[in-house]
């Protein structure tokens, strides 16, 4: 059996394009391959190769012939001449007179001065997706066309498959690139460590809190990321049975602040080459204050709540025995006062507590009335008078006469002085003077606490009304600190203002501002 000498041509050729169109993992490379191989072989006036997007604009990306620099980058919208229909309906097409076919673009000729007689066109599919149209345009007039049909049909199909592998390979690339960027511009410290415990990578969070001095691939940091030789073998087989071991561990950073980071290591069961575990880092350190300081507040909170509940508690366990035992000897109308004083004072701290929270919110508004400045200092006086008589202090207020009215919500007003000269009566040394001012200016009524106490530190100003804070003097005296996180949200809940003077032996002046009239509400 003989070999016909064309066919050993066409199979040669063949052999050699399938070597060039997979020599190359570009595909824009593929394409202007796919363009040299058909010019070489037909003979044609001009080659053109045209790719698919996905939303089937056609992008001439390798042509040949005269006029073939005019041709590359030209876009065509979708189904536009014979290019589009072949790309559109995956079929191979001759046309033998392109003039006269209604799908030829003859804009493209009038642009370039080029001369299109005739077309014979083939997708370049895989599976039944169109990536791309090989078009030879006026080939040459002996060509065969059963001939050129197979040679066609085979030369797309190995196009195809090198542009689909190119494909392939520049969306790992790029998803590559993408894992890099996020990896290395991660806020958190990642390291990725060998299974001997050598640090093959790191980000530049982890360069910057650790400071490597080796680049990765050197000797094992294991003791530096918070772990021993012994602990690393003991994780790893942890993670035979489970996807994460997490630990904490303290750090000083590059500024030699201490720092608490949350561990956790994983194991990496696709990452090549070889076995690579990944050490990832989340600071915990505002978090595990702040749950500190919840836990602390909260203790705070009960001891509070504690400390009226017992006095009630003690003085209805003293009236119930005085009238068990008909003791007429006991003074039951001061034993219920007390009672009353406590019980008063317990409701106080429960409703600043939760008006802290909901006012915010939106959940609690001021009822507003027209408040009698003098009433109000009064009902505040009976409060705190036993307090401050009990540590000696003296009191003075200071009202000027013929007052208006205020527009405001008595009871968040009168809790919010309360609060502020019960704090001054607390943390203010015994025997001390404490002062009430009230004075009016053309916008707002103006309230001053002044003590002569111990002040506050200049570092503690600043977040002072913040719920769960508590000043550096605070723990000579105990409290919840929600007073004046109280007092913050409730004179802001009137559009007014609260602010503190102080400093360290200089005692504290605490002033409140209220809007002489009524404003609307701030959302």
């Amino acid at each position: 059996m003989t070999t016909n000498p064309s066919t050993i041509e066409q199979l040669t050729f063949l052999y050699e394009a399938a070597q060039a169109l997979t020599a190359s993992l570009n595909t824009d490379t593929v394409l202007q391959k796919l363009m040299q191989l058909a010019h070489q072989h037909f003979q044609p006036d001009a080659v053109s190769v045209a790719s698919v997007e996905a939303d089937r604009t056609l992008v001439f990306k390798a042509a040949s012939g005269k006029s073939a620099q005019q041709i590359l980058g030209m876009r065509l919208q979708p189904g536009t001449g014979i290019v589009g229909w072949v790309a559109d309906n995956g079929q191979s097409l001759w046309v033998p007179n392109a003039k006269q076919d209604t799908r030829h673009y003859g804009e493209a000729d009038r642009q370039t001065g080029f001369n299109t007689q005739a077309i014979y066109a083939v997708p370049v599919k895989m599976g039944q997706r169109t990536l791309a149209v090989l078009e030879l345009i006026n080939p040459n007039t002996q060509m065969k066309a059963e001939e050129t049909e197979k040679v066609m049909s085979a030369l797309a199909s190995l196009a195809a498959t090198a542009i689909h592998n190119a494909n392939l390979f520049e969306q790992v690339k790029c998803a590559e690139r993408q894992f890099q960027q996020l990896f290395k511009a991660n806020i958190d410290p990642i390291i990725l460590l060998s299974i001997e415990g050598q640090i093959l990578n790191y980000n530049e969070a982890a360069q910057k809190l650790f400071e490597f001095k080796n680049r990765p691939g050197s000797p094992s940091h294991l003791p530096q990321i918070g772990l021993t030789p012994e602990e690393f073998e003991a994780y790893k087989q942890d993670l035979q049975t489970q996807d994460m071991v997490s630990w904490r561990f303290n750090v000083h950073n590059a500024q030699g602040e201490r720092r608490i980071l949350e561990i956790n290591l994983t194991y990496l069961k696709k990452y090549k080459p070889g076995e690579v575990y990944q050490w990832l880092a989340h600071d915990v350190t505002d978090q595990v204050e702040l749950d500190r300081m919840r836990t602390e507040w909260a203790n705070m909170v009960v001891h509070d709540l504690n400390g009226p509940l017992n006095s009630i508690l003690n003085s209805v366990e003293l009236a119930r025995v005085a009238w068990l035992e008909r003791d007429m000897t006991m003074p039951i109308g001061q034993i219920l006062d007390i009672a009353r004083r406590n019980a008063k004072r317990l409701e106080r701290l429960i409703s600043d507590i939760l008006d802290t929270a909901s006012i915010p919110r939106g959940d609690r508004e001021p009822t507003i009335t027209d408040i009698a400045i003098p009433n109000l200092i009064e009902e505040i006086k009976d409060i705190i008078e036993p307090s401050a008589a009990s540590r000696k202090h003296d009191l003075d207020f200071i009202i000027p006469a013929g007052l208006p009215t205020m527009p405001g919500d008595a009871d968040m007003l009168q809790r919010v002085l309360t609060n502020l000269l019960t704090n001054a009566i607390k943390f203010t040394p015994k025997g001390g003077k404490i002062v009430l001012r009230v004075s009016l200016d053309p916008e707002n009524f103006c309230f001053d606490v002044i003590d002569n106490g111990p002040g506050i530190a200049t570092d503690d100003l600043e977040s002072l009304f913040q719920i769960f804070h508590r000043g550096k003097n605070a723990h000579k005296t105990r409290g919840s600190g929600v007073g004046l996180a109280f007092c913050k949200v409730a004179v802001e809940a009137h559009n007014g203002k609260i602010w503190v003077e102080s400093a360290l032996n200089k005692g504290s002046r605490f002033t409140v501002t209220i809007p002489r009239h009524r404003l609307p509400q701030e959302k």
